[in-house]
Order: structure tokens, then C-alpha cells, then sequence
């Protein structure tokens, strides 16, 4: 292409005015405004326009610099290539600059190279180092640009045509700027044609590297949580064919996972309603309770699923997720407080009856024989209970409580053993597991299990022989290992007596027999209990911890406890409550046990009195005998001294059958 000799002779004169005389901008209208803008904003700077400052990195930098940059260094540099082939041996320099235009990478004629020009990597391009020049320009005004000849602020540059654009990513920022620049004398009028297509190009290879990083990526997320989830996963194609399984499905079905991609579902998951369900019917499945036949044996599981569908909504495939149901009954139990806190330490006393029971308790523990607990009311079976799972094997399963005698009688079954949909009017959809179910790996508390219902032991029986439950409405026996603490308030011996209680479920339960000693017999635990629970409520109310009074104490001693350790624990709270911090007083105290220690004092008089009574009247018989003795017997003279009538004497002396002693 013929240079326009004319531009550039007219371009110059305006430099030559205003850059070397400087002229008021204004009064030249020969020359573009972006290029009159960057003169003076060069001019403002002070910059040399005879010559243009030599800046560059330090070579550690540049190396630093390029690591950064080398993935648009890979990509861009087949552009550079195609772009050098198309200007080659006409002395001109492809260019790569970073967004702050130092130059990454380039290619061109050696004429241009080995002069001094500025053309090596590491050499800044910016206006404010080399004056007005395309690659500058581009960087403030961020779109593809030329500058010819002497359109450059610096005159070392005039023989220069610059041809640059911008490349941006994916969001559209600038990240490095594609140049072309040779002699302006052989400069093509379609060279900046040729960067911006080669840009553009580059462009679209890095939106097309994002979007499969970004593909990559989220594939790895998927994968990710696909093996994160607690759950069992299968997906399967539209043809019912495996395509993914996690390694927990792979575990819990027995699966070798390699073998299983690409055959049918059904080799794993023997269900085909469900499949049909999800792909030909695009139903959602929710929880379903299913048994399935593994190389592990016959497992329960929870499944849910779901179809996937492409961007036209058709069914491209579906997804099932298994969770089994040992996982999910520990969840529930779990947040339901199935689980035991108290353990021995919890139990307080120093009593030897106490003692006995918490040393056949903690010897029993250790062993996953049933064990019959009897006590009182209020005793703290179910704390000794705890205490001894707390301590078993079966420790970090749950612990789940039932009170055999809270629940009516046509209940009872289906909460112990559970129930099928369907199996009564008001069932819950899907079943129920029941309380052996919830319980597996772990204990189950029977308390109450004297009051047990008769037609409800034969079952229960059943369960404890064969350690599985078959849930009322159902056929299909369900595994369990389940220890059993049962407890009792009655004698469950005279119960059997009466028709009241299986015998033969009595010796299953009276395995290990523990008998919880009530309060009355733990005369010496009273008051360390009673501070026990006065520091506990105390602390509770955010109150001081309070004294308990002398009279007081007395009283709680002195009762005879019929609602044991929990009436205790109720009187001391009530109590507590009242004093508000203050000492705890007898009047704080339960009425029954107001009245009961009024009755003590009543009681206490008496026997004061009795006692003075029978003190008085044996210094009278001794008196008496001693003073006949000393007149020989004389009943008159004895009389006399004694101050009483012989009658008096007499009536005295029968009374305590005193006879008149003989020479």
C-alpha cells in the first residue's frame, strides 16, 4: 500500500505545533482528537518527545510476569504465528503485551528485532513510558486502534504504523492486547482488519477453554457430592442402563462397580415398578421403605427417585437413592433424645444397700443379657438403666425408652414392633418401624413391663427368642439386636401367680434380677441427695445455693419417702422456688412433710414425759424400800417418816408389789 504521504506531512506540522512550539490545541483541527487528547496528556507528563524512555522488568520479574500470563501465552501464540506469516520479511514485529502492556511474547523481521527499537519481552508499551502509540492507546481506551506515523508523540517512532486490540475474557476484561507494527511505509490499510479477526480468534479459544474448565468443574462438583451424600446413588439412562454409581451404593448392594455400569438397573434394584415409575411415568418417588435381596443378604433401605429430563422436558434417565434404614432410625432416634446421659457417676448415695445395687449393676453391664430391674416408684430405674448401657457394648447405639403401661393396650404392639401401611384404619402412610426397629444396635428400655398387656407378652416373647420382629399388618421378618433392660414396680412373681404374667416371658426377663432399694432404706443418703438437688434447682433458677435449716433437715430424714428419690427431688425443688435463695426452712417444705414432722414433735413430747413419769416413779419404789427397811417393816412408823396415810402406803406398796420384810 502507497504511505499517505500527505497525512503524514500534515500530521507532523500539527506536532511539530504543538508538542515542540507549543500551540493552543484548539487553534489545530488537523489531527484526530484521541491522538490530540494523548499528545497532551504526554505533554502534561513532561515526556521526552525526541526520544522515548527504555523500560523494563528485571529478569526475575519477567519470569514471574510470564508464568502468570502463560496460558494466554499458549493460546494466543499460534495467532502470532499466522499473523507473522501473513507481514513476514516486510519489517514488521507481531506483538503480545499483557493489560498493563508489557510485552509477553513476539515475532518478527530481524531488521526490526536487532535494532533498537524496544521490542523485547519485558519492554513497556504504555503512553506514559513510550509516548502516544497504539499499544498505549488501546490500554485507556479500551478498543481496537492504528496510529500512523507521525501520529506518534515521540519522533524515534514516526516511521512506526501501530495496528493493536484489546483481548478480553470471559467477562469481558481486558487481560493483554494483540499489536502488529513495522514501517508505515508498507503498512496494509487491512492490518488492523487481520489483529482484531486473530483477537477474536483468540477470544473464542479462551471462552471455549473457560467454558469446558467451567464444564470440568462442574462435573467435579457433581462428582464430588454425588460420593459426599450419605446416600446410596444409582443413575441409569432412558433405557434403564446404569451410567453412575457412588461407592456407598457399591457398598451397601455388594456391587463391583465396573461390572455394574452399563447393564440394566434391575440386576441391582430387582424393582421394576419403580423404574417404570420413573422413566415411562416421570413420578417422583419419596421415602419409600423397600427390602432388597444383596450379595450382603436381604437389606432394608429407604429409596427415593427421581427422572432427569433435557432441555425439551422428555425423560433422558432417572436417579435412585438408598438409604438404609438402620441409618435412618439412628437419625431419628438421634433427634428425638432416644440416646442415655446418665451414667454411674450420676447416681448418688453411700448407703450399703445402694452400694450392693450399683456393684451388681456395674458387674452386669459389660454383658448383653436382659436384665430385670425392680423398685418402687420413683426409684431411678431408668437411671440405673442408663447407666448400664452407658456402660455395654451397645454404647454408641441408642438408647429408646417405652412405658408399657402409658400406652393402651391396642397400641402397644404396634409401637414396640411397628406396622405396615394399611395394617389398621389410621395408619401412617408407607409403615411405621416401632420401638425394637429404632432401637437396633442399642438397648431397650421396658419400662412398667409388669403392666404389660397378656396378649402382648406372647409377641414379645417371640421377638426375645428369635431376635426378629415381624410389624403388626406385615409378613417379612426384620433382623434385630437389640439388648433389653425391662423394669418393674410389682412383684412379677406373684403376678405369674395370679394368671397375670407369662411365666415362661418371666424367666426370659429374669436373666439378671437388680433390685433398687427405695429411700427408706437409705437413711444416710437423704440429706447428701437433698443438697444435691438444692444445689442443682439453684443453680437452675439462677438463684444462690441455699442452707438447708436444722429443722428442716430433720424432716427430710425423718420421712418416709413413698414417692422415693423423685418425691425428694420435687419436695427441693418446691422448696427452693420458695426460699429464693434464703435458707430452706420447714415451712418451704411439702405440707406432708410439715404435718408429718408437727406429728414427730407430738410424738416426742409424749415420750419425754413417759420417760420422766417412769423416772419419778422409781426413786418412789426405791424410796419406799429403802425407808421400810430402815423401821424394820413398821408400816405406821414408815408412813410417818415417808409424810403419807398408812392407806397411801399400802396402795403404794401394791402398786409396786413391795412386801414388808422380815427379820
Amino acid at each position: 500500500m502507497e504511505p499517505d504521504r500527505e497525512r503524514v506531512e500534515e500530521t507532523y506540522r500539527c506536532w511539530e505545533q504543538i508538542v515542540l512550539q507549543g500551540w493552543d490545541p484548539e487553534t489545530v483541527d488537523a489531527i484526530d482528537p484521541m491522538f490530540l487528547r494523548s499528545w497532551q496528556r504526554c505533554l502534561a507528563k513532561s515526556l521526552n518527545p525526541e526520544r522515548p524512555i527504555a523500560m523494563t522488568l528485571p529478569d526475575p520479574q519477567i519470569r514471574i510476569n510470564l508464568q502468570r500470563r502463560q496460558r494466554l501465552i499458549e493460546v494466543a501464540k499460534p495467532f502470532l504465528e499466522n499473523l507473522y506469516r501473513l507481514v513476514q520479511g516486510s519489517g514488521f514485529v507481531v506483538v503480545l503485551l499483557d493489560e498493563e502492556c508489557c510485552i509477553l511474547a513476539l515475532m518478527g523481521d530481524r531488521e526490526i528485532l536487532e535494532r533498537d527499537y524496544h521490542f523485547r519481552v519485558g519492554e513497556f508499551w504504555d503512553e506514559g513510558t513510550k509516548g502516544t502509540n497504539a499499544m498505549g492507546l488501546v490500554m485507556i481506551e479500551q478498543k481496537p486502534l492504528q496510529v500512523y506515523a507521525t501520529e506518534h508523540y515521540c519522533r524515534a517512532n514516526h516511521w512506526l504504523t501501530c495496528s493493536a486490540a484489546p483481548i478480553r475474557n470471559n467477562h469481558g476484561e481486558m487481560i493483554g492486547i494483540l499489536d502488529v507494527s513495522g514501517d508505515y511505509r508498507y503498512a496494509h490499510a487491512h492490518t488492523l482488519g487481520m489483529v482484531v479477526a486473530a483477537v477474536q480468534a483468540i477470544q473464542n479459544q479462551l471462552d471455549l477453554e473457560a467454558a469446558n474448565a467451567e464444564l470440568t468443574k462442574a462435573y467435579n462438583n457433581t462428582a464430588a457430592i454425588i460420593e459426599s451424600i450419605s446416600d446410596g446413588l444409582v443413575s441409569f439412562d432412558k433405557y434403564g442402563h446404569i451410567t453412575k454409581l457412588n461407592e456407598l451404593a457399591v457398598e451397601l448392594l455388594g456391587l463391583g462397580r465396573d461390572d455394574y455400569i452399563g447393564q440394566h438397573v434391575s440386576t441391582c434394584i430387582n424393582m421394576p415398578d419403580i423404574v417404570t415409575d420413573l422413566l415411562n411415568n416421570r413420578r417422583v418417588i419419596s421415602d419409600r421403605e423397600v427390602f432388597l435381596d444383596t450379595s450382603l443378604g436381604r437389606v432394608q433401605f429407604l429409596l427415593s427417585g427421581c427422572p432427569i429430563t433435557d432441555n425439551e422436558r422428555r425423560v433422558s434417565g432417572g436417579v435412585i437413592t438408598l438409604q438404609p434404614m438402620k441409618n435412618v432410625q439412628r437419625l431419628v432416634t438421634r433427634i428425638s433424645g432416644a440416646r442415655a446421659q446418665f451414667t454411674f457417676d450420676h447416681i448418688l448415695g453411700k448407703s450399703r444397700s445402694l452400694r450392693r445395687a450399683l456393684e451388681t449393676a456395674k458387674a452386669v453391664a459389660q454383658s448383653l443379657s436382659t436384665v430385670l430391674l425392680e423398685g418402687e416408684s420413683g426409684t431411678g430405674k431408668e437411671m440405673f438403666a442408663q447407666a448400664i448401657h452407658n456402660t455395654s457394648p451397645m454404647h454408641t447405639g441408642p438408647f429408646v425408652a417405652i412405658n408399657c403401661g402409658a400406652i393402651p393396650r391396642d397400641l402397644l404392639e404396634s409401637e414396640l414392633f411397628g406396622y405396615e401401611e394399611g395394617a389398621f384404619t389410621g395408619a401412617k402412610r408407607g409403615g411405621r418401624p416401632g420401638k425394637f426397629e429404632l432401637a437396633n444396635d442399642g438397648t431397650l428400655f421396658l419400662d412398667e413391663v409388669g403392666d404389660m398387656p397378656f396378649e402382648t407378652q406372647a409377641s414379645l416373647l417371640r421377638v426375645l427368642e428369635e431376635k426378629q420382629v415381624i410389624r403388626v399388618g406385615g409378613h417379612r421378618p426384620i433382623l434385630v439386636n437389640v439388648r433389653v433392660i425391662a423394669a418393674t414396680n410389682r412383684d412379677i412373681r406373684k403376678e405369674v401367680d395370679k394368671g397375670n404374667f407369662r411365666r415362661d416371658l418371666y424367666h426370659r426377663l429374669d436373666v439378671i434380677r437388680l433390685r433398687i432399694p427405695p429411700l427408706k432404706e437409705r437413711e444416710d443418703d437423704i440429706l447428701l441427695l437433698a443438697n444435691h438437688f438444692v444445689q442443682k434447682f439453684s443453680t437452675m433458677l439462677r438463684l444462690p445455693p441455699a442452707a438447708i435449716a436444722p429443722e428442716a433437715a430433720v424432716a427430710l430424714e425423718r420421712y418416709r419417702w413413698p414417692g422415693n428419690v423423685r418425691e425428694l427431688s420435687n419436695a427441693l425443688e418446691r422448696a427452693i422456688n420458695l426460699a429464693r435463695g434464703e435458707t430452706v426452712t420447714l415451712q418451704h417444705l411439702p405440707e406432708p412433710l410439715q404435718a408429718h414432722a408437727a406429728g414427730a414433735k407430738v410424738a416426742d413430747r409424749k415420750v419425754t414425759k413417759a420417760r420422766y413419769q417412769g423416772s419419778v416413779q422409781r426413786q418412789e419404789e426405791k424410796l419406799i424400800r429403802e425407808t421400810l427397811k430402815d423401821t424394820s417393816g413398821n408400816v405406821s412408823r414408815c408412813a410417818s417418816v415417808l409424810g403419807i396415810s398408812r392407806n397411801t402406803l399400802y396402795r403404794k406398796m401394791k402398786k409396786y408389789r413391795i412386801s414388808i420384810p422380815r427379820e
